[in-house]
């Protein structure tokens, strides 16, 4: 029989990185917190396998990005062994040749090319084109129509949509010109640093650590929360059996589908701002696709590339020497296929064997030389397929710049009666959205905000 503390100061729907980060934050300051996971396991989009590798695989959020964040130095404190991987952007100005890790694929023509803007006129058009957008002026439109404006060669169009729309999580007539250039300048005056990096141990180094010491509950699907509409009064959390937990503050850390779809019941109701903001922010289908091999086929050189007109519109590689191997263990190496919108749900559609022969044709046009036509194919071991669109507590990848009406995310961040309170990368306003970073920031956002909320206690005045 579950029976619930007499009264907590907070609950937390959603055991993501969000979730988690607030909850330890507010407990470090002393108030009573409770987290409530749908899932079998914490971490959301944040997770882990640990069988199909000798180093454990992050099936969801898999990348630092950037040196000067929250999550860096979280990685930096705690001493987890990290591998700079790549930049997020074409370098400006180019880096030289030699120093290059990062490729473009124009699949049309079989050409693999340095990811340097000097290298082809129609790739320096769509890297300009995309840098001014910023200061775009006209009316909001898809990205497809303002680079169709600019006069971007239709040859380099799908580029654009592999590099900019998918990196979004979207394709490039769903996402819009002035959110997405409003979160570009964001990113540019928060200044998160343009490497990338990977935790060697994997993101499971996070979970532990912004999890350990708080009272968890997973598979504890929250379908109601009654809030208070005075914050002196008590709110009252569900799940399906009738289980209540009783909470002074509500934080809720859901993925955006979780909202806008009504696996939960508000009562009293959203306020209409709010429900029209969970129906307006966007979130579209991601996956990625795995690929082992016994022997390594593609050069040193070349870390990150961005596929146009191809089946898998990004992929990276993984494996030795950036990974140890335990001792006699055959050496490998991996193929991360990141596919998000419109291809991620035609290849969530498809059978796992067309799937694998679809990317490894891909890989080998790639690569393939006259002593080697099939280089990926001869080599060829196993596939990871984790689809997110799948996952029923999640159900698509991340939040993206839609067109139309604008500012969704601060409606989707506010709190509500300084009782129910609103966290998760969806709701980043401050800091970007879409990233572990992100989610960390609207964790430590809603901390601070529901600790100026509840009754004034030393151990909140002191420490948030």
């Amino acid at each position: 029989l579950f029976v619930a503390r007499s009264m907590y100061d907070v609950v937390i729907v959603g055991g993501g990185a969000s979730g988690l980060f607030c909850a330890k934050l507010l407990r470090e300051a002393g108030a009573r917190v409770v987290v409530v996971e749908a899932s079998d396991v914490i971490g959301g989009r944040v997770r882990q396998d640990t069988t199909f590798a000798p180093w454990s695989i992050d099936t969801g959020g898999e990348l630092v990005h950037g040196q000067n964040t929250l999550l860096h130095s979280l990685c930096v404190q705690n001493g987890w062994d990290m591998i700079q991987t790549f930049t997020s952007f074409p370098p400006d100005p180019p880096y030289p040749d030699h120093q290059v890790k990062e490729y473009v694929y124009l699949g049309r023509e079989r050409r693999l090319l340095p990811y340097s803007t000097t290298v082809d006129p129609d790739i320096t058009t769509l890297y300009k084109a995309l840098r001014d957008m910023a200061e775009d002026k006209g009316p909001d439109r898809s990205v497809m129509q303002y680079l169709v404006e600019k006069g971007v060669p239709l040859r380099v169009m799908g580029l654009a949509d592999a590099i900019y729309a998918k990196t979004w999580g979207s394709t490039l007539h769903r996402v819009g010109v002035r959110e997405a250039a409003r979160e570009d300048v964001k990113v540019g005056e928060i200044d998160n640093g343009e490497d990338n990096f990977k935790v060697k141990g994997s993101f499971s180094s996070l979970l532990k650590f912004i999890s350990a010491g708080t009272d968890v509950k997973c598979n504890w699907q929250a379908k109601s929360i009654s809030y208070a509409v005075s914050c002196l009064k008590t709110n009252s959390i569900k799940n399906g059996a009738g289980e209540e937990i009783k909470a002074k503050r509500v934080v809720v850390t859901v993925p955006l589908p979780v909202l806008r779809d009504g696996d939960i019941t508000f009562s009293p109701p959203l306020p209409a701002t709010k429900i029209e903001a969970t129906k307006l922010v966007e979130m579209d289908a991601g996956l990625k696709v795995i690929l082992k091999f016994k022997e390594k086929f593609w050069p040193d050189r070349v870390h990150l590339v961005i596929c146009a007109d191809s089946f898998v519109p990004q992929l990276w590689f993984d494996g030795p020497p950036g990974r140890s191997l335990p001792p006699g263990q055959a050496p490998v190496w991996t193929a991360v296929g990141f596919v998000t919108g419109d291809q991620a749900e035609l290849i969530g559609r498809m059978k796992k064997e067309d799937v694998v022969d679809t990317f490894l044709r891909q890989l080998d046009a790639m690569f393939a030389c006259a002593k080697n036509p099939y280089p990926a194919s001869r080599v060829y071991l196993d596939v990871l397929i984790y689809d997110w669109a799948k996952h029923p507590f999640v159900r698509g990848s991340y939040s993206h710049p839609s067109v139309g009406p604008d500012r969704h995310q601060l409606r989707l961040a506010e709190p509500v009666n300084d009782v129910l309170f609103f966290a998760g990368e969806a709701t980043a306003t401050q800091h970007e959205p879409s990233t572990i970073n992100g989610a960390l920031m609207t964790g430590k956002r809603a901390a601070a905000e529901v600790a100026r909320s509840l009754p004034v206690k030393p151990y909140l005045k002191s420490k948030m």
